[in-house]
């Protein structure tokens, strides 16, 4: 395959590739290199928070808990993050990213967060049936939505509804109100002990007769998941998701359907669906290159990895998850984060072009700091610049190593150069190789991918 089409396809099912992946890559077919991944658990030492009931500690160890909660909450975001900067199995890493998107969840908690990420990474890209039951069985979405509340005799709607307007069908596409009170009924006593293991409490389970679909019967909620999977609108739902996050943000129907019938015949198999994807000649045309605007997780992780960044301090990476709005376990509601031009506005995109300088030249960054209208609605202060030292480690001759011969504008840029780019890099000459690529992917073409 040619570097190009590589560092699209990988873009897209990664983080990106340095020149020594892609010729190890280029030797490869999309199915063989991911026949070769692991999935890789996410597992931080968690021991002191398990079998601990919060009713029988004092006030004082309620708020050590929750204090330790939080720590550990942060210890394993940034774990994630350096599995993505340093695993080998990007393909893996970057559908977990996906699904953890897809299947929105502000977890508090961090053995629920534990669990939940290591349930997706399970069935990333494998049955979308099997990821669907775990995700809905985990105490991270079970708490999130409700689904503790939902009893026989107050059934609670809220994963019910989610269930079908964001995880499976797509708004009021083939489902009713009187569909979603129904299915209500059909999760009741689904609940998680203390630990975040699933179990089925029956005495809270409403065990009449259910009207699902059409369809009648004693039905439970795994029996509503195989319901909601015979409709082809669950895979076609699926695949136009998966269509704007890996092909392109403007959905083209031929593809979906194309994708839809893939999936649906295949009885959900993920790996089947996106090594489709790879290996369509459509994938690669030169619409679908460069067309989407990186998140920042993606940003950072492909610097991350390209600079082999270690953080020295924790904090920095929820300093920068913070700045941008993308921290893992808290998108903003069960919608997931902003997707594609919602990531850029006339704050963030002057930020973004500073941070590879900023971390690269070991600077300080400055930001606007928020006033605090609360306290005083005149308070102008905020509007003072804060500034943060980031404490990432990179090594550029790991960079220069790894990137030996390439073309800096055939790696960042796929080659795809704008009139505007062009231009800039007429018009400017670099001092050095390292000025040189400070200022390449300080260009608002890097925030594409």
């Amino acid at each position: 395959m040619q570097y190009k089409n590589l560092i699209h396809l990988y873009n897209r099912f990664g983080f990106g590739l340095s020149g020594t992946e892609l010729r190890r890559y280029s030797k490869l077919s999309f199915e063989q290199a991911l026949k070769q991944e692991k999935v890789q658990e996410l597992r931080i030492n968690l021991s002191e928070l398990r079998n601990v009931k919060p009713k029988d500690l004092s006030d004082m160890q309620r708020k050590e808990l929750l204090k330790k909660s939080k720590e550990k909450l942060m210890e394993l975001n940034v774990e994630w993050m350096q599995q993505m900067i340093s695993s080998t199995s990007i393909i893996q890493q970057k559908m977990s990213f996906f699904w953890h998107h897809h299947f929105a969840c502000i977890i508090g908690n961090p053995i629920f967060a534990q669990n939940f990420t290591n349930g997706i990474r399970k069935h990333a890209t494998g049955n979308f049936r099997d990821l669907l039951l775990e995700v809905s069985k985990s105490a991270a979405m079970i708490n999130f939505l409700n689904t503790r509340q939902n009893r026989k005799r107050s059934p609670n709607e809220d994963f019910a509804r989610e269930l079908c307007e964001l995880f499976t069908l797509g708004r009021d596409q083939e489902y009713t109100e009187n569909d979603v009170q129904e299915i209500a009924r059909c999760f009741t006593g689904w609940n998680y002990n203390a630990n975040g293991e699933f179990f089925f409490n029956l005495k809270q389970h409403d065990q009449g007769s259910k009207t699902v679909f059409g369809n009648s019967g004693n039905f439970d909620g795994e029996d509503v998941i195989d319901l909601i999977l015979e409709k082809k609108a669950c895979a076609r739902f699926i695949c136009d998701n998966i269509y704007r996050y890996f092909v392109n943000p403007v959905a083209d129907q031929r593809y979906i359907e194309e994708l839809t019938q893939v999936f649906y015949s295949s009885n959900y198999d993920i790996k089947k669906l996106i090594i489709h994807i790879a290996n369509s000649d459509w994938f690669y045309k030169e619409k679908n290159i460069l067309a989407r605007i990186k998140s920042p997780m993606e940003f950072f992780v492909g610097l991350g990895r390209q600079f082999k960044l270690t953080n020295e301090n924790p904090k920095s990476w929820l300093t920068l998850q913070r700045i941008f709005d993308q921290v893992l376990y808290q998108p903003p509601n069960v919608k997931g984060w902003k997707e594609n031009q919602e990531w850029i506005d006339s704050n963030s995109l002057p930020l973004r072009l500073r941070i590879p300088s900023i971390i690269l030249t070991n600077s300080a960054l400055e930001i606007n700091s928020k006033p605090d209208y609360d306290s005083n609605p005149n308070d102008m202060a905020g509007r003072n610049k804060l500034s943060r030292k980031l404490d990432f480690g990179h090594d550029w001759g790991y960079f220069f190593r790894q990137n030996e011969g390439m073309d800096f504008k055939e790696l960042f840029f796929n080659n795809k150069i704008s009139p505007q780019l062009a231009t800039f890099l007429q018009n400017n000459q670099f001092d050095s190789q390292m000025e040189e690529v400070i200022q390449l992917i300080s260009l608002p073409e890097y925030q594409l991918n």
